[in-house]
């Protein structure tokens, strides 16, 4: 029968640094900020249906994929999705094996993991399906959910390996802004993806795609979303400006005030220009980028890491 310190060493055996699993979710962040990205880039060129067969991209079920921009543009978001698939679950499984991380980390990787790997049998349905836009709606409302929790698990990762940890939640007054923040976010995303829905960028150019709704009345609703996170962005901004100026997070804020004006610039010049499909993937681009640093404030609010200006000893 095993002692305790044989087990105690065994477990410390399989343990991964702090180091190692920082490396691991910075990497995971990146490749699904490149799905988001990517999978814009399919719908607005209207490379949608470029690969008719799921998961490879011709009939024979060849890997590569014909040779048109089209399926070439189709098949890379795919790969950039599986990649990011086993780097989400390789996370999640470090995750349980990173001493003295968080359980809501922990729980968090592993969200992140299962909604990458439901994108799999979703892509199909929604190719299937010929691009119904309620089924790429939420292929892609879910990839930035997806971006969402990597990005509280970034933070927790980035805290455990550079200060020891996160430290303990405290959901005073600028944390519960800070998240309603991103809850709001989240929602302009969502009211965005029916403006796509409703629009004249289908994702495909071979056959008719269904379209849900009107634009204007989608438009309507999602200038009003823009004008909520806007305001509620720029509280919690103005607040860690008067209570931790010069922190980290302080400084993240202006860094995502100023991507909220550049978004809001870009969204109605593309409105004013008949929606140029280039312009919408800058729009998209910034999406996720606001989405990261989003959450990375409200993650830094809640556990006080960035928080406190230079020169604090409580700084880590």
């Amino acid at each position: 029968m095993a002692t305790a310190e044989s087990r105690l060493s065994e477990v410390r055996g399989r343990a991964v640094s702090a180091q190692a699993f920082e490396r691991a979710a910075l990497a995971t962040i990146g490749l699904l900020w490149l799905v988001v990205v990517t999978g814009g880039l399919v719908r607005l060129t209207a490379s949608g249906l470029g690969c008719p067969h799921w998961p490879t991209c011709e009939a024979n079920g060849g890997l590569a994929p014909p040779a048109n921009y089209h399926s070439i543009i189709e098949f890379s978001n795919r790969v950039i999705s599986g990649i990011a698939m086993l780097a989400a679950v390789v996370t999640a499984w470090l995750a349980f094996r990173t001493a003295r991380l968080p359980r809501a980390a922990r729980w968090a990787a592993v969200a992140a993991a299962l909604g990458t790997v439901a994108q799999v049998p979703l892509g199909a349905v929604t190719v299937a399906f010929d691009l119904n836009p309620l089924l790429v709606m939420s292929h892609f409302l879910l990839a930035m959910a997806v971006l969402a929790s990597a990005a509280f698990v970034t933070f927790h990762a980035v805290a455990l390996a550079r200060c020891g940890g996160a430290g303990k939640a405290d959901w005073g007054r600028l944390a519960q802004a800070a998240w309603l923040a991103v809850a709001a976010g989240l929602v302009l995303v969502t009211t965005g993806a029916f403006v796509t829905a409703a629009g004249p960028h289908a994702g495909a150019s071979d056959r008719p795609i269904e379209r849900l709704g009107n634009f204007y009345d989608a438009a309507w609703l999602h200038v009003r979303g823009a004008v909520t996170f806007s305001v509620v962005f720029v509280v919690v901004a103005v607040l860690l400006w008067r209570r931790a100026r010069g922190s980290l997070a302080q400084r993240l804020a202006l860094a995502g005030v100023v991507l909220t004006l550049c978004q809001l610039m870009v969204g109605e010049y593309q409105y004013r220009n008949g929606l140029p499909w280039g312009v919408i993937a800058v729009h998209v681009a910034i999406a996720a980028t606001l989405v990261v640093t989003v959450v990375t404030i409200a993650s830094m609010v809640l556990y006080q890491r960035g928080v406190d200006p230079p020169g604090s000893p409580e700084r880590g």
